[in-house]
């Protein structure tokens, strides 16, 4: 979270990266290795978005496990007495334990915590949500949880090659159509960037992301992304 992100009243960017071994801060460890932090971590975003005057919370939703160490003797106590305690999952499969963290022992878990305590208090007369991949997923899951206190707070959302599934994840009309009002889509195409795709069924407005890689596109979108907010706050006022 950047300095007095919550007490900044001109807006609040929230960042959810994807799923896996991605952590705060990222939006693909692959890239980051290959390309530079340029490209493959959120850096650019957080500049963006400072730049701008706005606050930023970054999610770390893939983070949901305590590895603790222990004795050999303990370890079956352990288990016995925590329905909490998976097996061991070291790379030997031997000392270590992974404990679910509290209150974040999912991506979705971890995000609804986030947006209890911090987000649905912030002064912000303006946020908006980045979503990448998995992370567009676990927002809808978030809108369903609290739709109304995320559709007043909230003024648009950013999906970038989103997971998200409004058939699957059962939406009412109202939330499908604030959905379609106030979200874009990025889908992976190699057509230039920000032109209409149309699917069978589309939830909300998508475009292209200038191209077919899931790992590049947040860097690839960001221009656009920062560009599809300005026209919303427009809109809005």
């Amino acid at each position: 979270m950047s300095p007095g992100a919550l007490d900044n009243p001109k807006g609040l960017v929230v960042l959810i990266q994807d799923q896996g071994v991605i952590c705060a801060g990222q939006w693909s460890r692959k890239l980051i290795v290959h390309s530079g932090l340029k490209q493959g971590s959120q850096i650019p975003f957080i500049k963006k978005a400072l730049g701008d005057s706005c606050g930023v919370i970054v999610m770390n939703p893939n983070d949901n496990f305590l590895e603790v160490k222990v004795k050999e003797e303990y370890r079956t106590d352990l288990q016995n007495t925590s329905t909490n305690c998976p097996s061991p999952m070291d790379p030997e499969g031997k000392e270590f334990l992974r404990i679910p963290k509290r209150c974040s022992s999912t991506p979705e878990e971890h995000v609804r915590y986030i947006w209890d305590h911090f987000v649905s208090k912030c002064e912000a007369r303006r946020v908006v949500v980045i979503a990448h991949g998995y992370g567009g997923l676990v927002f809808v899951d978030l809108l369903l949880q609290r739709r109304q206190q995320v559709q007043s707070k909230i003024f648009a959302a950013a999906f970038i090659d989103s997971l998200h599934n409004m058939w699957h994840q059962v939406l009412d009309k109202k939330t499908q159509e604030w959905i379609q009002r106030h979200c874009r889509n990025w889908v992976l195409s190699s057509r230039p960037i920000d032109r209409p795709v149309t699917f069978v069924k589309v939830d909300c407005p998508q475009v292209s992301t200038g191209t077919q890689s899931h790992e590049s596109a947040p860097w690839i979108c960001l221009q656009s992304v920062f560009r599809f907010f300005t026209r919303a706050l427009k809109a809005k006022n």
